[in-house]
């Protein structure tokens, strides 16, 4: 009743009265390239005060989003000089420069690591309450939730992920989350593979996918090792016979509520080479 009163006066008077929501704003800087997303997707644009010098790459997926933001290095220095209220970091991102700014008082904010939905749900709400927005946090969750809904619409399909490093996954990582949701049985997880591991090429050969999601493949994004099991003949020859996605790597190199659109865009993608619009295969 007093804080209404007093509110009413400082109208009456023409004294500004501060919004309480962007009081518990805090001022932003991100210090790498999934921070950036998070900050840049969830934060309000007047509260981020600089980003990586990493948010305009081709790997980060809102980097049009990132245009005339300022950018800044993962120096201690640099963002001291900003005097960030917060001061946002990806998964075991920092280093010294982590240290240092707990040695001087500063708060930070570890995004984590996600390894299903559920996690990137609860990184999401996390970061959006540190960054005082849980309610944008909770509107990125919901359109989550509708695209992940949306790509389980299709045949269900065995899928190789495959990188041009060689580099694949079995069960328990995100990719493979988003392969499930996206209606891909992982045949890396069917054949007891889990977490990241090499192509295997004695398995492939004898058992192949349906299809392969091919991630990385610009040729600027991760370089082909002349060693690589993606060289090989026979995955040579399985990327000419298999129908083949290539994904938006962009859309993979972070752990957010957008990899929900990629599961989606892949799904339709498999409807597409599937002839999936009247439920046969081909």
């Amino acid at each position: 009743m007093v804080g209404a009163a007093l509110t009413f006066a400082a109208l009456v008077l023409g004294v500004a009265v501060a919004d309480p929501a962007a009081a518990l704003e805090p001022r932003v800087v991100s210090l790498d390239y999934c921070a950036d997303q998070y900050v840049l997707g969830l934060a309000d644009p007047d509260h981020v005060l600089a980003v990586s010098d990493h948010a305009d790459d081709r790997h980060s997926y809102l980097r049009a989003q990132a245009q005339g933001v300022p950018q800044i290095r993962d120096d201690g220095e640099d963002v001291l000089a900003l005097s960030p209220d917060l001061i946002v970091r990806g998964y075991d991102a920092g280093g010294r420069a982590g240290a240092y700014f707990d040695r001087l008082g500063l708060e930070t904010f570890e995004l984590g690591f996600a390894s299903d939905f559920d996690d990137v749900e609860a990184m999401i709400r996390r970061t959006a309450a540190a960054l005082g927005r849980p309610e944008t946090g909770e509107v990125r969750i919901s359109r989550m939730r509708t695209q992940l809904a949306r790509a389980s619409d299709g045949p269900r399909l065995t899928a190789l992920y495959m990188t041009p490093s060689g580099l694949t996954t079995g069960a328990g990582t995100l990719m493979d989350a988003f392969m499930a949701a996206a209606g891909f049985d992982n045949i890396m997880a069917q054949q007891g593979k889990s977490g990241w591991v090499s192509l295997p090429l004695e398995q492939l050969h004898a058992q192949q996918p349906d299809i392969i999601l091919a991630a990385f493949f610009d040729g600027e994004t991760a370089p082909i090792d002349s060693w690589s099991a993606s060289r090989h003949s026979v995955f040579r020859r399985m990327m000419e016979t298999t129908p083949v996605i290539y994904l938006d790597a962009a859309a993979l190199s972070c752990g957010a509520w957008f990899i929900a659109d990629e599961a989606l865009r892949a799904r339709e993608a498999a409807n597409v080479l599937f002839h999936s619009v009247d439920g046969a295969m081909p």
